[in-house]
């Protein structure tokens, strides 16, 4: 399996955490613009990218690798995932729609 899908979402809360729990930045009803790509000719299987719209990626924006296992049968895996201190739900949860397999 490979491909490419960017979308739009708007998320009821948004926050740029540090990873001792302190808040940077926080809003509400935040478009976001996201692309998610699985390809298994890249490195680690994946990338993700997403950054609010207002502003381009100025307040708030995370990127990243996605890790995969891809099987014989053609399922792919998610098995990890770097960029980020926790990899944003409605990112896992397209992934899962678009038929990968979470393993995290």
């Amino acid at each position: 399996m490979k491909f490419k899908e960017e979308f739009k979402i708007v998320l009821p809360n948004v926050a740029m955490t540090t990873a001792y729990g302190i808040d940077n930045d926080r809003a509400n009803d935040v478009e976001m613009d996201t692309t998610i790509c699985i390809d298994p000719d890249h490195t680690y299987g994946g990338w993700y990218e997403t950054y609010d719209v207002a502003t381009g990626g100025d307040r708030f924006h995370a990127e990243g690798v996605l890790e995969t296992r891809h099987d014989e049968n053609g399922n792919v895996f998610l098995t990890g995932y770097d960029g980020c201190f926790e990899l944003p739900d409605f990112i896992l949860e397209r992934l899962v729609e678009k038929g990968i397999i979470d393993e995290l």
